[in-house]
């Protein structure tokens, strides 16, 4: 058997490791860089999701700020839920776009407890709002009975009859009466 006469090698030719150059010399070949699409892929989603989670995170963190802020602004307030507000029964008075009317009156229920009834309100706010406010009855510092009122929502310009309840027996010898938010 006879061997075929060896062709001459062309630059680019591979042969057991090795390719020709231009230069006529044989240099090791260097195996093809390996694409890694999958892990950049991959990687790429990682990233955006940490990126994400971190966005979502900061406007949450903010929007809980605001609305802190929202609420000490509010808490506050003259008439806000830290703030009570005094008043004087029969006398109008207003609190943060609710506006109260003269007239109304405190005294003791069938079983002695704080009544307070005729109280009146006009939502004079910009939106459909319900109030919902403690009247507490002051000696110095110390509570010595508080009623609620609750109203439903009421629309702007309406004027209702705020419901108002207490287990507290009508105290003698308050010096002060308050109203304030409890929300």
């Amino acid at each position: 058997m006879t061997k075929s006469p060896a062709t001459a090698p062309q630059p680019g030719d591979v042969r057991n490791g090795y390719v020709f150059t231009e230069q006529g010399t044989w240099a090791p070949a260097q195996p093809p860089k390996k694409k890694h699409t999958v892990r950049n892929v991959i990687l790429a989603i990682i990233v955006l999701s940490i990126l994400a989670f971190g966005g979502c995170m900061a406007m949450l963190v903010g929007g809980a700020n605001e609305v802190s802020k929202s609420i000490d602004k509010n808490a506050s307030k003259q008439g806000g839920d830290s703030n009570p507000m005094p008043i004087t029964a029969g006398k109008a008075f207003e609190v943060d776009g609710f506006k109260y009317a003269a007239g109304w009156k405190v005294g003791k229920d069938a079983l002695g407890d704080v009544d307070v009834t005729g109280l009146k309100v006009t939502n004079n706010r910009a939106s459909k709002d319900g109030a919902l406010v403690e009247i507490k009855f002051w000696k110095g510092t110390e509570v010595l009975a508080l009623a609620d009122c609750t109203t439903e929502q009421i629309a702007p310009g309406t004027t209702v009859t705020l419901s108002c309840t207490s287990a507290d027996a009508m105290p003698k010898g308050y010096d002060k009466i308050t109203i304030n938010d409890t929300f």
